[in-house]
């Protein structure tokens, strides 16, 4: 690879550093990537990236966007999955094959053996953003039937966040249907696992992993949803001798 200092150089790596780097770069960018660089990028357009060689159009820049702007999960699970599929072409002691034992790879994407598409990851936010901010933003006049329907579209088209399972078991909890709520939470649970950290970065990580416990605690329990809001203000409250 050409040094960073100066292109006329070249560095060598080994393969299995290679692989590292990449990975590396993968949890970074999954760390570090929301809205905002999007906007600042790509401007109202969204179709400039930070992320994509080549495609840096400093006509598209925004460098006046407003930080945190409104925090919408960013553009970046689809490069990530590239970066997954580059990931596996790195030959392990040099048997000129794919790797081909998962301990070598992170669990996101099948182990890396799913490319999520650009145009379905961006379709899969608007759906949930959609629901999560609610129809011009009101949220009251969303239906708990339309967010499902508009939710369970997003998982289609990218079942990679775990975001759009946790407002999933919320929703069908409204509906007192544990047994979806449930499987919508485990979801959630497993791909949290999976990711160590979020997409929609409006929460912490470990928040958004305390409220999906709640909520698979409920479904669990079969509790439904309550009808007074200090019950759900207090979720997670722990009560002495109990």
């Amino acid at each position: 690879v050409p040094h960073l200092r100066d292109e006329r150089q070249n560095v060598y790596l080994s393969p299995k550093t290679l692989r590292m780097l990449v990975i590396f770069t993968m949890a970074d960018v999954a760390d570090q990537y929301f809205g905002w660089q999007d906007e600042l990028f790509g401007g109202l357009e969204k179709s400039n990236s930070m992320l994509l060689p080549g495609a840096d159009d400093l006509n598209q820049h925004n460098s006046q966007a407003l930080w945190p702007g409104s925090s919408r999960p960013g553009l970046w699970m689809s490069y990530v999955s590239e970066l997954g599929q580059v990931a596996r072409t790195f030959e392990e002691n040099g048997t000129g094959s794919e790797v081909d034992d998962n301990k070598f790879l992170p669990p996101v994407f099948n182990y890396c053996t799913y490319q999520l598409s650009r145009q379905d990851e961006a379709k899969a936010i608007d759906l949930y953003w959609s629901v999560v901010m609610g129809s011009d933003n009101d949220y009251d006049t969303i239906s708990s039937e339309y967010a499902i329907e508009k939710l369970e579209e997003a998982t289609m088209l990218n079942p990679w966040f775990f975001e759009c399972h946790v407002m999933l078991s919320q929703k069908y909890l409204h509906l007192n249907d544990n047994k979806k709520a449930l499987q919508a939470a485990q979801r959630a649970l497993d791909l949290q696992a999976m990711w160590a950290t979020s997409y929609d970065k409006r929460m912490s990580f470990p928040a958004w992993v305390a409220w999906t416990r709640v909520l698979h605690q409920r479904a669990t329990n079969q509790e439904g949803w309550p009808r007074n809001s200090w019950e759900v203000n207090n979720f997670g409250m722990v009560i002495p001798n109990e």
